[in-house]
């Protein structure tokens, strides 16, 4: 486990020209490099022990690489103690968008004793120190990972703590209720206020309606994620449809989401951008985003115009990052794609498209299909299905733990409801059998909290953040 008191430097925004960048600088002895690297305007201080966080305005120092830029007027938001984001002294340096000034200050910074941050180091520091629970620190990872606007919002409102915080409402829900009910098994023989007497009918009616209510809350915050994650689209396994431009691929897409989503037209390069939908399971759990990109061709050509060569670098990205390839041959053409540059590491399905126009079956290998006739789509959609069930898990999620979670907690309220209602009456009721059902609700919410979380899942999420996050 990284040290949280590492004195660690890392840019926050991505290399590219722009209005700021931003350079994120924190742990022990943050306030004398920050006095190193840069000065204060007149009559002002960098640094104030005790004080509560301020924007100053500085200027760079003439200290190592940062001293060809000049006395650049730069902004330091500073926390300069346990009470900022990260439980600790931080510092956010704002800089002109120029990838070299970046540089240098990141330079600056290790040259004068911080190290390059590690991949998540400043959302696990945050971990640490209880300013975010896991959830959060997965939506951190979503947010830099948002392809869509549908997916940042998605990830913006996740790392809002949403749901975190209504966990933390039917954590303290159940908790307040396994009191009551334990109240009137340590105290059997007061009648304390919150003594609940095992023949007192009433009481118990009210026992049993808040285990009702715990029961509908559980339910709803498992409704909500589910929903959260039909929304949120970046986390899942990625199937790209492979092939040179104006052999059904757009046609093979639609048919396989089971709507006409992509433009489909008899002209080579209709499609220019990259489209993606879920691609469900029959058990409705989502298994796959399947996305369609323009046509490619073998090798890329730079004669290409403008447009249509973006399209091929966009679709070659798209490709780069998914773990399985349908490459599409057209029954049509004889002369098959056998592209060399696919991801070495990604699972491939091949298809023969527009049989239906084809003269003579295609003897070559590959799903037989016809998006005009439905010919092959089952069959397609099942064999991605099952490449998808071959991938090995991606990583450690917070928000699958929360799923299980949640269904194990459904089932020991179940167990509870059903111990407090008991069908031999209130003479069989079991008051502490009632309440450890509903202790350990409580403690699969702690345990989806990260209650008992190992350092090795804390490794594996944090680890997949970028540097600076």
């Amino acid at each position: 486990m990284l040290s949280p008191d590492d004195l660690i430097v890392a840019a926050a925004t991505v290399p590219a020209p722009g209005c700021r960048a931003i350079v994120r600088l924190a742990g022990a002895g943050l306030d004398r490099l920050l006095a190193t690297l840069f000065v204060p305007e007149a009559g002002a201080a960098l640094v104030l022990p005790g004080q509560p966080p301020r924007l100053v305005a500085a200027r760079l120092a003439a200290v190592g690489p940062l001293a060809a830029f000049g006395p650049l007027p730069v902004d330091v938001l500073h926390w300069p103690g346990p009470g900022g984001p990260i439980g600790g002294p931080l510092a956010e340096v704002q800089v002109p968008a120029a990838p070299p000034l970046v540089e240098a200050v990141v330079a600056a910074a290790c040259r004068h004793g911080a190290r390059l941050a590690q991949g998540g180091e400043f959302s696990l520091r945050a971990f640490l120190a209880g300013r975010i629970d896991l959830l959060q620190a997965e939506a951190v990872l979503a947010v830099v990972d948002a392809r869509t606007p549908a997916e940042l919002s998605a990830a913006l409102s996740a790392l809002a703590g949403g749901i975190g915080r209504e966990v933390d409402l039917v954590r303290e829900l159940l908790l307040d209720l396994a009191a009551d009910i334990e109240a009137a098994v340590d105290f059997a023989d007061e009648r304390t206020p919150d003594a609940v007497p095992a023949a007192d009918a009433a009481a118990w009616a009210t026992i049993e309606e808040r285990l009702a209510a715990g029961a509908v809350a559980v339910g709803s915050l498992a409704g909500r994620l589910a929903a959260r994650d039909a929304t949120a689209m970046g986390d899942l396994p990625r199937a790209v449809l492979v092939g040179p431009p104006n052999i059904g691929k757009s046609s093979l897409y639609n048919a396989l989401v089971g709507r006409t989503a992509a433009l489909v037209a008899d002209e080579p390069g209709t499609t220019r951008d990259w489209l993606a939908a879920r691609l469900d399971a029959a058990a409705h759990e989502p298994a796959c985003l399947l996305i369609d990109v323009a046509g490619v061709g073998e090798p890329a050509d730079p004669r290409r115009p403008a447009v249509a060569g973006l399209a091929d670098r966009t679709a070659r990205e798209e490709i780069a990052r998914a773990e399985i390839v349908v490459v599409c041959h057209d029954a049509v053409v004889p002369a098959g794609m056998s592209p060399a540059w696919l991801p070495g590491a990604a699972v491939r399905v091949d298809v023969i498209t527009r049989c239906d126009a084809a003269a003579e079956t295609p003897q070559r290998a590959g799903l037989m299909t016809s998006s005009l006739s439905g010919s092959g789509i089952a069959e397609l959609r099942a064999a991605i299905l099952a490449a998808v069930a071959g991938l090995p898990p991606r990583h450690s999620s917070a928000t699958r733990r929360l799923r299980v979670a949640l269904e194990e907690v459904g089932a020991a309220l179940a167990a509870a409801r059903q111990a407090a209602a008991p069908p031999g009456g209130a003479a069989r009721r079991d008051e502490a059998v009632v309440a450890g059902f509903v202790r350990a609700a409580v403690e699969g919410l702690d345990a989806a909290q990260a209650g008992d979380v190992g350092t090795d899942l804390i490794d594996r999420i944090f680890s997949r953040h970028c540097i600076g996050k």
